[in-house]
Parts: structure tokens; C-alpha cells; sequence
């Protein structure tokens, strides 16, 4: 993909989000709340661990801190129709989703992180909902954590990588 090509912005003009995921054009805040959800139904995967902002055949790079997608709030359910718990995470795009536990991991600096939009992109935790899930957290040894849900357990995994 020519990215120069089909770019709605010049190359000196950069969208940036940054590791809380606020988005930037140019080190401005974008504080426009419908440009803001616009833009991140937009993010897409550029094949190189990078992101793009695709709108119809266009696109433009995106600097991205950390991840696209931070955990804003999570909400632990105690029962669903089917008498299951999960945690309901709410991301800064705004959109809901339950938290797979399976995708749950501790990165670099001790951050915590998922993935999200059905698995395909990685997103950081802020810190107000990561201290919320981790008083679910149970210490199993001395360097062994793990959630306990459902009568099954979800070992808290460290990585190095994140995954992109």
C-alpha cells in the first residue's frame, strides 16, 4: 500500500495517540468527540506492527504510543443469563466488550493489557480499571497469580512483547 499516495495528510501532518489513548493532529488535542469515535472506527493494521487511519480508499499513518485502544472502566458481573462471571471492559473509543481472560497479560513495566475488537488488537490498561480487576487477583505462589472465574482459573501470563 503507497501510503503517499492515497494520504489525506502531508507528511509533515501526524494523528498521534498517545499511551492513555488521547488522539493528537499536529501535538493538538482532537477534543471533537464525533471526529474522535470516527477516527477510531478507523484504525486499521498496516502489515508492519504499525496502524493506519483508513477512511474509504485513503489512509494516513498513525503514531501510536502504546496501543489504539486503552481499558477506560471495567465492571465485574456476577451473573449472567447463563449464571457465568466475567469482567464487561469499556474502551475509550466507547464501545463495551466482555474481557477475554484468556488475552490477559502483564507487558513491559509492568503494565497490564488484552486484546480486544474480537482479538485483533492489542489495548492497554489505565490505571483506575487495572487496580479494579486486580483486587480479583489471586496469589497461587510467590511469583503465580491467577483470576478466579467460574470455578476456572486464568493464570495472570508476563510478557516482554506486546502483542500488536
Amino acid at each position: 500500500m503507497d501510503l503517499n499516495r492515497n494520504s489525506f495528510l502531508s507528511e509533515k501532518q501526524t494523528i498521534k495517540i498517545d499511551k492513555e489513548g488521547n488522539w493528537f493532529y499536529n501535538d493538538l488535542p482532537i477534543i471533537n468527540k464525533k471526529i474522535f469515535l470516527f477516527f477510531n472506527q478507523h484504525i486499521i493494521k498496516d502489515g508492519k506492527g504499525g496502524y493506519l487511519l483508513q477512511v474509504g480508499k485513503e489512509t494516513c499513518k498513525l503514531v501510536v504510543e502504546d496501543t489504539p485502544y486503552v481499558v477506560a472502566k471495567i465492571t465485574f458481573v456476577s451473573s449472567d443469563k447463563e449464571g457465568r462471571e466475567f469482567f464487561r471492559i469499556k474502551l475509550n473509543d466507547e464501545t463495551e466488550e466482555k474481557l477475554d481472560m484468556n488475552t490477559f497479560y502483564i507487558g513491559k513495566d509492568n503494565i497490564p493489557y488484552c486484546r480486544v475488537k474480537k482479538g485483533l488488537f492489542p489495548a492497554r490498561f489505565l490505571r483506575p480499571p487495572y487496580y479494579q480487576l486486580a483486587q480479583h487477583i489471586q496469589q497461587e505462589a510467590e511469583d503465580r497469580f491467577c483470576f478466579l472465574l467460574n470455578n476456572k482459573k486464568f493464570y495472570v501470563l508476563v510478557r516482554e512483547n506486546q502483542e500488536t
